[in-house]
């Protein structure tokens, strides 16, 4: 007996879809029947979107990693997953994130992409700032530090604001500033360090007396002072001022004084800023006419100055060479400076090699009335012989 079937031919499929296949076998009063159910998907899915995750950090740029989000369908098997890659680095201006979607039936989709702008590096800071230190690498001024900034990839948006320093005074001051780059990100603080003194040191306890023939001066110097000087007018040898002291001590004996003429001495002191202040002292008897000093030896021009007197509104000064008078003149000011050449009594004169006596008296009154008061004084002085020039 020979067995009968029905639907149970090979059967070849080629489209996607799900399909049942019967098959029934009968053999005399038996039989026997199965079904067979076939799935069938050949077609990929198809990506139907691709976002990143967030919206960029600044400015269209991301600087910090960002995942790109696909999504797909499939309408037979069905989707079974789609990539999330993460992009992290390195920086560029253009970068382009790919992925792929997955079906049920193992089928991958066309890559997918999507492009973003990535620096996740912030700019490079330089500092300074727009001067020079006053002295030894300290300010004493007011100054302006500025900052700039360099990035190669979204470039520099903004950096801080210029730092102007006017004090408090100290010693280790640090000025500190940032720059940020389009893609929002924010440089390290980059600090610049200066020394700033603008307060001079203060002298105090100055004083100077003449003992014995011997000027003796002393002050007491401030903790922050690096250096004392001093000069004494009139000078030495007849000179108007000479400085006569440099050094960091707190007294200073001057024995080149003269009796009868009174000395004033200006002392300075400076800190290591630069800062100088300044103070005066007298010491000795004034004479009334005291420069230049008494018996000075000095060379040509001469300043002749001598005490004011209140009331005096000029004064007449005569200059005597060797017993004969070679000038009288009529100063308004405590003072007259004798340079050059001039005339008196139709005859040229000047301050040739000798010795001088000069005289004052104060003018009260109209000049025209030639009143005047007491003799001030006399004074002696030989002019030097000038150096050959070369």
């Amino acid at each position: 007996m020979r067995a009968q079937t029905t639907g149970c031919n090979v059967r070849t499929i080629t489209t996607d879809g799900t399909f049942t296949q019967s098959c029934e076998v009968a053999y005399g009063d038996s039989s026997f029947a199965r079904s067979v159910t076939i799935r069938r998907d050949a077609t990929p899915p198809q990506v139907t979107g691709a976002l990143f995750e967030r919206a960029p950090d600044s400015a269209g740029w991301y600087n910090h990693a960002v995942a790109l989000v696909l999504s797909g369908s499939d309408t037979t098997s069905g989707l079974a997953s789609c990539d999330r890659p993460t992009y992290g680095g390195p920086d560029a201006p253009s970068v382009r994130v790919a992925g792929v979607c997955r079906d049920l039936a193992g089928n991958t989709s066309a890559s997918a992409s999507a492009a973003l702008r990535y620096d996740a590096s912030a700019p490079a800071v330089t500092a300074a700032t727009d001067r020079a230190p006053d002295r030894d690498g300290w300010y004493r001024r007011p100054l302006t530090v500025r900052f700039w900034g360099a990035d190669a990839v979204s470039g520099v948006d903004s950096c801080a604001a210029p730092v102007r320093y006017a004090g408090p005074d100290r010693p280790d001051i640090a000025l500190a500033g940032t720059c940020r780059d389009a893609a929002g990100n924010v440089s390290t603080p980059v600090t610049v360090t200066i020394r700033y003194d603008a307060t001079p040191p203060r002298l105090r306890g100055l004083t100077a007396r003449v003992i014995r023939g011997v000027a003796r001066v002393g002050w007491q110097k401030p903790s922050d002072a690096v250096g004392v000087r001093i000069e004494r007018i009139p000078g030495v040898n007849g000179a108007e001022r000479t400085h006569v002291y440099s050094g960091t001590g707190e007294r200073f004996l001057d024995r080149t004084v003269r009796q009868g003429v009174r000395y004033r001495y200006e002392v300075s002191v400076s800190d290591a800023a630069g800062n100088v202040s300044e103070a005066a002292v007298a010491a000795g008897a004034q004479a009334a006419l005291y420069a230049p000093a008494p018996r000075a030896v000095v060379r040509a021009p001469v300043s002749l100055r001598w005490l004011a007197v209140r009331k005096a509104r000029y004064y007449n000064v005569q200059l005597h060479r060797n017993g004969i008078k070679i000038l009288s003149a009529w100063p308004r000011g405590a003072r007259l400076r004798v340079v050059g050449s001039w005339r008196y009594l139709g005859r040229r004169q000047s301050l040739l090699p000798g010795t001088y006596s000069w005289y004052v008296w104060p003018g009260l009154g109209a000049p025209e009335l030639r009143r005047y008061g007491r003799l001030l004084g006399t004074s002696r002085f030989r002019v030097k012989r000038q150096a050959p020039s070369r």
